[in-house]
Parts: C-alpha cells; structure tokens; sequence
C-alpha cells in the first residue's frame, strides 16, 4: 500500500473544498446572470427586472444547495473514518444550528441569505448605485457568489464534522 494517500487534515480539506467553490461559483454565476440578463439596457434594485429579488433567491438558493452537499458529505466522510476531526469542529455554531441535516440545510440557507444579501445591497446603497449594467451585475453577482459559498462551505463542512449531541 505504497501508494495510498495520506489523509488530509480539516484544514486542508477546507482549504481546497473553499477554493474549489469560489472558482466553479464565480464563473458559473457570471455566466448564468449574464445569459438570462444581457438583453436587458439597465436593472434597477427592486421592480420587474430588478436585482434585488435576484439576490434574495440566488442566495437562498445558493447557500441551501451548498449546504446540502457539504453538510451531509462531511457527515458521511467523518461516519466512515475518512475525516477525522481535529478537536471541536463545528461545536462553535451548535447554539445557532440544528444538528439534523433535515433542518440544519433549510436554516443554512436562509441565513445565507439574510446575511449576505442585505451587505450587498448595502453596499451598493452607500455608493449610490442603483441600476446596473447587465455585464456589471454579472461580474458583481459572480463575486458575491464566491464570496458567499466560501463562509457556506466552510460552515457546512465544519457541521458536518460536528460530533452529535448527547
């Protein structure tokens, strides 16, 4: 068994799984916005064409999805002996989510979104945007999506190490 793998810490899985989704999600939701939007001359923050409503359900979306995936991988690595955890993982946000995936991925998402939508919108307030160009929303969309599956992944990842309560 010359060739087998030396099992990487939490760390290094968090680091690669972290670094992975801020690529795939920069470029795949530039892309997806850009694709539905282009024809669009303008999008205003709330309205028919508005990006706000975007946000909020490409967020909850996004982070639900994520969530999901990493929640219940790392559940399943961590089952089969496959990741050990290093200490405490994931006891730090136990107060604020459940231990079952069935409620944990639901509420992962909308904090997600409550959280990460608001400081864009935020943001873009205080420096007086309030229409955008399709290529700017998508660039901008891109960002915040990588932005948003970095602190997803890496909260999913940690609970679903986390031991279960007694």
């Amino acid at each position: 068994m010359a060739d087998e793998k030396p099992m990487l810490t939490v760390q290094e899985y968090i680091r690669k799984e972290v670094r992975l989704n801020i690529v795939i999600n920069l470029v795949l939701n530039a892309v997806i916005v850009y694709a539905t939007m282009h024809s669009l001359s303008q999008l205003s923050r709330w309205g028919e064409d508005g990006y706000g409503k975007d946000l909020i359900i490409g967020g909850v979306i996004l982070s639900t999805i994520l969530a999901g995936i990493f929640l219940n991988l790392f559940r399943y690595k961590r089952k089969k002996n496959q990741v050990i955890p290093d200490g405490d993982e994931g006891q730090n946000l136990a107060w604020l989510i459940p231990y079952n995936p069935w409620f944990a991925v639901p509420w992962m998402g909308v904090l997600g979104a409550i959280i990460a939508v608001p400081l864009l919108l935020g943001l873009l307030a205080l420096f007086g945007v309030t229409t955008l160009s399709p290529i700017a929303y998508a660039a901008i969309k891109g960002v915040w999506s990588a932005v948003l599956a970095a602190f997803i992944v890496r909260i999913a990842i940690l609970q679903g190490l986390r031991g279960q309560p007694e």
